[in-house]
């Protein structure tokens, strides 16, 4: 697949109010704020807040612990739009040696981030007291449900474990009395990746408690919540695994999917790389696309015709999983932009998918100074499982004229 190679510039837009407002009415829309997919356009870049805590008027100059400007990088990401059109932005902070939490921001034009603090925090001496992760949100009934990664200590071979907290308004976060995670204290525990296709309760190596990064969506056919998450294989590799609920505070395994491992006789970017994480399902037409990151697989440049990428996919008809390796899913390869990670997909409107992009690494095109933010690419949906992307402009179309300069 070919997708849209535009080289970012060093002064590329990145919009961010610096610091939140007291308005809570959302802003009303001018022609210059309709989105549109244009492979002309020029990709506008998504920031956290920048800081310049030593005041020397240079936000870029860090060198932590004694400086800590620029703030916070934007990787594990969740978007949720509420009743009144505000897109919502939940990420991990940098944590900087202490628990990570999860920061709040605000959008309604997908051009300007306004930030409103903090949303969660680590719960002291409990499973997520070294940190919270990779926050997911969905909406039931009017009621909002923040799943995210907690781990139990800083040190490396830390526990990781799916929380989930609650809200009725996207500000004011409660996790529910429960704890589903044998020997834990604490609100909100309620799964541990532990199935027989997975390494998590096997003491033997420091890096198999893994159990993180989830996405939860509800599975019509079968009328139950499915959760895909992020653990360690048996064959030694990162997989995505799945479980089910029907009140989605009680999840039982379900399966894992084969596609997403490292596999000696695979395609593509199997064989190589083994460490699978951060699923997202996009279910259109009777097709669910599966993207994840492998960010151990060898990745090429923007200058590559049709590079290799750490962001890939898998694909099915269906969302039936078992625990034989779920055969209906089929890796489908790269998909079309190097450099970015962490990818989540906003369902903008009926025809309209935009993938939200964490630039990782240079292989993006974008000239430094490095900052993890955010791209916006619309998914561009070709025959059988293939898609490209393009960027995302606003307003109306530039003439062609104005394309093709002097």
């Amino acid at each position: 697949m070919i997708g849209t190679r535009t080289r970012f510039l060093p002064l590329a837009v990145a919009l961010v109010l610096w610091s939140a407002c007291d308005s809570s009415s959302p802003p009303s829309q001018s022609s210059s704020d309709q989105l549109r997919c244009d492979p002309n356009a020029e990709p506008i870049l998504l920031a956290s807040k920048l800081d310049d805590d030593d005041g020397d008027g240079y936000p870029f100059d860090e060198h932590f612990p004694e400086i800590d400007d620029e703030d916070d990088d934007i990787a594990d990401h969740t978007w949720i739009r509420d009743h009144q059109g505000w897109y919502h932005l939940f990420f991990q902070n940098e944590g900087r040696g202490k628990p990570n939490f999860i920061e709040h921001y605000r959008t309604r034009d997908l051009k300007t981030l306004e930030y409103l603090g903090h949303a969660m925090f680590a719960q002291p001496g409990t499973w997520d007291a070294g940190g919270l992760w990779a926050p997911h949100i969905i909406e039931v009934k009017g009621t909002y449900y923040m799943f995210y990664t907690g781990i139990d200590h800083l040190q490396p071979g830390a526990t990781q474990r799916i929380g989930v907290a609650v809200s009725t308004d996207l500000t004011h976060w409660t996790r529910p009395h429960v704890n589903r995670c044998p020997g834990t204290t604490g609100d909100g525990c309620i799964y541990e990746c532990r199935s027989s296709w997975t390494t998590f309760g096997d003491d033997s190596d420091v890096n198999n408690q893994q159990c993180r990064d989830a996405f939860v969506m509800y599975d019509d056919e079968n009328n139950r919540w499915l959760m895909f998450a992020t653990a360690r294989s048996t064959n030694g590799y990162g997989v995505i695994t799945v479980a089910y609920s029907d009140d989605l505070t009680t999840w039982h395994s379900l399966g894992y999917i084969d596609a997403t491992r490292r596999l000696a006789n695979g395609v593509g970017g199997q064989p190589t790389g083994g460490q699978c994480e951060n699923p997202f399902v996009v279910s259109r037409e009777g097709k669910n696309y599966l993207i994840f990151t492998d960010w151990q697989d060898p990745e090429d440049s923007l200058d590559v015709a049709t590079p290799r990428t750490i962001a890939q996919y898998a694909a099915s008809t269906s969302l039936d999983i078992d625990s034989l390796g779920s055969a209906g899913w089929s890796y489908e390869g790269y998909i079309p932009n190097p450099g970015v990670n962490a990818i989540e997909v906003i369902h903008y409107r009926p025809d309209l998918w935009i993938m939200s992009q964490s630039l990782s690494n240079p292989h993006s095109g974008y000239v430094k100074p490095i900052r993890r933010m955010l791209v916006l690419r619309c998914m561009d949906f070709g025959p059988g499982f293939s898609f490209t992307t393009s960027n995302v402009g606003f307003g109306d179309p530039l003439p062609p004229s104005s394309l093709s300069g002097p």
